[in-house]
């Protein structure tokens, strides 16, 4: 490795799934010579991997990049590079441009394994020019997959590393611009995903968070039914003390072959999410969910039976075409039964391309933000209800960082991020980030608790 000489920064914004290419991109710049700088203002160049699933979410990619540009300094250092879904977004749908307008370059998916190069050139004064136009219909390059193996640079959580075992989806909701984004489902080999889990492990990681936009659909391309099940068993075979977490559980594709897999290593937190959307028959037919409510109800059946005891997390969209009071107040009654530990909610927005942009039927802004408030305060009375019946009871809690109260971690029920955290308020010396400590829940508020070691 020969040093540039060059300074980079990156900002990530989004979800898990952006993390792993920052991470990515982090290593591969770092590997071709350029130095980081945790501060942008003080670096040559500085990275925004964006998100594009939203409007609130280019709006923020937009704030950041304007942000940066202003506070340049008079050798217009740094140079900015927008990367990830909101530079794809705009690819299919130029009335996005603006949102990108103070990025000095763009690099799209396929482009990553050369993004080095493209800094190099940009710093240079050349242009740095990036194939990006997203991918609806089709799938994202091999080079990309191949890409994803690379050594990675950990952000966030030493305790904790996302492991991406797909891209894409092809289930093609009718309010999602995802497939238009990252394109159709792909699956990564099993063998890449169990050597990145051993390397990830190896480098000090304790918990593995499985991470795609479907992860039960895991395998459908390339073996014509999922193997996530198998992926499951194949990972529990990797010896150590370690956790297991699977998020983005599609309910069409949960089968009790993966509750099996689920519960049957220790190791695997019995946690699921479940992004269920909405319950209403009429709303789930047109968001284009491919299953009804009756499927909703089975599906939680099927955990109560093969994975007793679960935390449950989902989310759901208010605020839909067609969505009335009578539809919201059966999701609120829903909501108000108290099944799920976490929730999430989301206001529709209408997403150039996708088939709910051009449904008519809408709901205003304001009566959407209404039922998500609604929502998130009887989920709230749900969350603080179930946490309190955890009160007095022992587990495991995943150490991640000290602070002024105590250390601070996460139980099986708590996922990174997304969730509350623990606070262990005993810990005493010797422990660090990363240790396992069995401790008993002494409190709890809405979504935190709090724990101490037993004293013997």
């Amino acid at each position: 490795m020969t040093n540039t000489g060059q300074r980079f920064s990156l900002i990530n914004l989004g979800c898990p799934k952006n993390t792993v290419d920052s991470e990515g991109m982090l290593g591969s710049l770092a590997l071709a010579g350029f130095e980081f700088a945790e501060d942008p203002a003080a670096a040559d160049v500085c990275l925004v991997n964006t998100c594009g699933f939203l409007d609130a979410s280019r709006r923020e990619a937009a704030g950041v990049l304007a942000e940066l540009a202003a506070q340049r300094g008079r050798k217009g250092r740094p140079l900015l590079v927008a990367t990830g879904c909101l530079v794809e977004r705009i690819g299919g749908a130029p009335e996005l441009d603006d949102f990108l307008k103070a990025a000095d370059a763009r690099v799209g998916f396929a482009d990553y394994p050369r993004l080095p190069d493209l800094c190099r050139r940009l710093l240079e004064g050349k242009a740095a020019p990036s194939a990006a136009g997203g991918y609806g219909g089709k799938t994202l390059p091999t080079r990309y997959l191949d890409w994803l193996s690379q050594p990675r640079m950990r952000i966030g959580s030493a305790a904790t590393a996302y492991l991406k075992i797909g891209e894409g989806c092809s289930n093609c909701c009718a309010y999602c611009s995802i497939p238009l984004i990252r394109g159709r489902r792909t699956s990564r080999a099993p063998e890449a995903i169990l050597k990145e889990a051993r390397e990830l492990l190896a480098a000090g990681a304790k918990e593995l968070v499985l991470i795609a936009q479907d992860t039960t659909a895991y395998g459908l391309d390339f073996a014509g039914q999922p193997q996530l099940a198998e992926l499951l068993t194949e990972l529990t075979k990797i010896p150590g003390e370690f956790w297991l977490r699977m998020m983005y559980a599609h309910p069409k594709h949960l089968s009790d072959a993966v509750l099996e897999a689920l519960s049957a290593d220790a190791r695997i937190c019995p946690y699921l999410d479940l992004p269920l959307q909405h319950v209403n028959e009429k709303m789930l037919k047109r968001m284009g969910r491919g299953y009804g409510r009756a499927r909703v109800d089975e599906v939680l059946e099927q955990i109560d039976r093969r994975l007793p005891g679960a935390a449950l997390r989902t989310t759901f969209i208010v605020g839909h075409p067609g969505e009335g009071e009578r539809e919201f107040n059966e999701l609120l009654e829903f909501v108000e039964a108290g099944r799920f530990d976490h929730m999430g909610v989301f206001c529709w927005s209408p997403e150039p391309g996708t088939v709910s942009a051009g449904m008519a039927d809408r709901v205003a802004p304001a009566a959407a933000a209404e039922r998500r408030d609604r929502l998130m305060a009887a989920q709230a009375q749900a969350s603080a209800a179930r946490l309190r019946a955890r009160k007095g009871e022992t587990t495991r809690v995943l150490l991640e960082r000290r602070e002024k109260d105590g250390w601070h971690g996460r139980t099986p029920w708590q996922a990174p991020e997304v969730d509350g955290e623990t606070v262990l308020e005993n810990a005493g010396r010797g422990v660090q980030a990363g240790d396992f400590v069995r401790a008993k829940i002494v409190r709890t508020r809405q979504y935190d608790c709090w724990a101490r070691r037993p004293k013997s």
